[in-house]
């Protein structure tokens, strides 16, 4: 029985969905998963999605960096157009409701990877990892008949791939995050503070500028996403957008489609620009 109740908690993470997808309707979709979420038992093995975890297991890129990875790929090998993408994001509450407030304070993971599954040789070219800690205050301000400010969001993040001399790209950053939402829809603005950067991307913010506008709507487990940045810096000379599609497959696994035009979809391609489109499923969507 005590293994049982340690196993429970990450048998609800998959629950999470079909929890929120029920409350959805009344709630809208922000609302629907932080009571999902609530509902995990607290304990040390309470871990809840992130960002949406997804595997596309064919990913296809225009314009590969191949410049970057010059003399550092198995055999001197180009990079192939097609290759696997995933990425695994969770977190877990370091402190609910702190002091009887609606602030909870969450450590996060996120892991960005492309695996050139189709070369001559297989071999990771990318992971970018993504460590952060954020307080989140759930403050339900009104904004209208029908839209909330659900969330507003302080955090900490650092991102790096994990290599050293001229492939490494990493930085710091703080962040503010209000998100709101009605019955369908969800918007999260996010700017940032850059506290420092490796000096191999010391112009990284001319390409990631200094936050990130999402904007999500669900409606028949179906969820259509944008998510955009460097849309007003630099007159959006290196504007970009993500455009995503979640939609029911079987019970807990989505069918995910992404498409990805402009900057830094991997950090050492921050300052190249790419085309891509990749299909697969997912785990969870962002709402």
């Amino acid at each position: 029985m005590k293994c049982l109740s340690r196993i429970l908690p990450l048998v609800t993470i998959i629950l999470l969905n079909s929890v929120g997808s029920a409350q959805a309707a009344t709630n809208g979709p922000v609302a629907a998963r932080a009571q999902g979420e609530s509902l995990i038992p607290p304990n040390y093995l309470s871990i809840a999605f992130h960002k949406p975890n997804y595997l596309l297991p064919y990913y296809y890129t225009g314009s590969p960096d191949n410049a970057a990875y010059m003399g550092t790929t198995p055999n001197n090998e180009r990079l192939k157009h097609s290759e696997i993408k995933y990425q695994v994001s969770l977190k877990l509450p370091v402190w609910k409701n702190i002091f009887n407030f609606p602030s909870s304070l969450f450590l996060a993971y996120s892991q960005l990877s492309y695996w050139q599954l189709y070369n001559h040789r297989s071999f990771v070219r990318e992971n970018d990892y993504e460590p952060e800690i954020f307080l989140a205050n759930e403050v339900n301000w009104r904004l209208s008949q029908e839209w909330h400010v659900n969330f507003m969001n302080v955090g900490l993040v650092h991102q790096s791939n994990g290599f050293g001399n001229t492939l490494e790209r990493s930085w710091n950053r703080l962040y503010l995050e209000a998100i709101a939402s009605n019955d369908n829809w969800m918007i999260s603005i996010k700017p940032w503070l850059v506290l420092s950067k490796h000096n191999n991307n010391q112009n990284i913010t001319n390409y990631l500028g200094y936050g990130r506008f999402l904007v999500a709507y669900k409606i028949h487990q179906h969820v259509i996403s944008i998510q955009a940045h460097n849309l007003i810096e630099g007159g959006a000379r290196h504007a970009t957008a993500e455009l995503t599609w979640s939609f029911p497959v079987i019970p807990y696994v989505k069918g995910y489609l992404q498409v990805i035009s402009g900057y830094g979809q991997s950090l050492i391609e921050y300052n190249h620009r790419t085309n891509s489109v990749g299909i697969g499923i997912a785990l969870n969507d962002w709402v």
